[in-house]
């Protein structure tokens, strides 16, 4: 019996340190072979030196040596250069960077980003096409990326990203009313759609015929739905006027969209945590809201 547990704990701690060893190193990130999620594996480098190890982590990422998965330098562009400078990296691509399909985009980006991160010395990273910087879908210079830049998950498939179309509104020029805007959005799974759409209205508008009716700095601090009742809680920021644009046309920039998805009847507002708020003393936010169309343009 006592050679039985000799030879049991034997086996229990070989496979503790072989789980440890596999877990060592570094963590190089790759796309699925569907290119719909991430996924990584584990290298020791031979280097200690961080621009050394930028060039074995390059190697690796161009490179997945399995078939079951894809090297996010496999899809038609070049790195033409990656250098660090004062803790921050400077990566460069081609051009052909820009013909990577939007969900396929940020799949490559999250894997350069918390691929090269890794070295100690390395704490940003920002992206370039040629001499030109990143910039988002609204022609915005993107800037300095991190690892948390990228939402983790639990397990070894991680940031799976899908497109969806949504119907938002924003404000009319005058900013007595709403215009629907249809929108084809690239997001991460792990996010609610509600708290998705949310976001969305935060962030303003693409289409410049419509204009942004809550303050951008508002913060989310939590979206949650019961029995068809979506509860919003967000930063103070939220009850800072935005240009001309009425109270009324704020709250309902919300509510409307998101009564667009199924399953939202109405939308309980909270600021930080309270409700028995008016909003701009105008629009009471005590009690939850329903779809207001009459504010619609037609």
């Amino acid at each position: 019996m006592l050679a039985l547990l000799a030879l049991a704990a034997f086996f229990l701690c070989s496979c503790g340190e072989e789980e440890k060893k596999e877990e060592s190193g570094y963590r190089v990130y790759y796309l699925n072979k569907d290119a719909t999620a991430l996924v990584y594996d584990n290298f020791e480098l031979k280097s200690d030196k961080t621009t050394e190890m930028l060039t074995e982590l390059l190697s690796y990422l161009a490179d997945s040596g399995d078939w079951d998965r894809k090297a996010p330098l496999s899809f038609g562009f070049t790195v033409t250069d990656c250098v660090l400078d004062n803790n921050q990296i400077k990566l460069t691509v081609d051009e052909h960077y820009t013909e990577l399909p939007p969900t396929t985009e940020i799949l490559v980006r999250a894997a350069l980003v918390r691929t090269l991160l890794q070295p100690e010395e390395a704490v940003g990273l920002t992206m370039f096409i040629g001499d030109e910087e990143l910039k988002d879908t609204k022609g915005n210079p993107i800037g300095i990326m991190t690892a948390d830049s990228f939402i983790d998950n639990e397990g070894v498939e991680i940031n799976s990203y899908q497109e969806v179309n949504l119907t938002l509104y924003f404000a009319t020029e005058s900013g007595t009313a709403l215009c629907p805007v249809p929108s084809t959005v690239v997001y991460n799974t792990n996010v609610s759609m509600e708290r998705l759409v949310v976001e969305q209205i935060i962030n303003g508008p693409e289409d410049r015929n419509t204009y942004a009716t809550v303050d951008p700095s508002t913060k989310v601090i939590s979206v949650t739905v019961t029995d068809g009742v979506c509860f919003v809680n967000l930063s103070s920021d939220f009850l800072n006027p935005v240009g001309f644009v009425t109270p009324e046309v704020t709250i309902y920039s919300i509510v409307n969209s998101l009564a667009e998805l199924n399953g939202i009847r109405k939308v309980q507002f909270h600021v930080n945590g309270e409700s028995k708020i008016v909003y701009r003393e105008i629009v009471d936010l005590e009690n939850p809201l329903a779809r207001n169309l009459d504010i619609v343009e037609k």
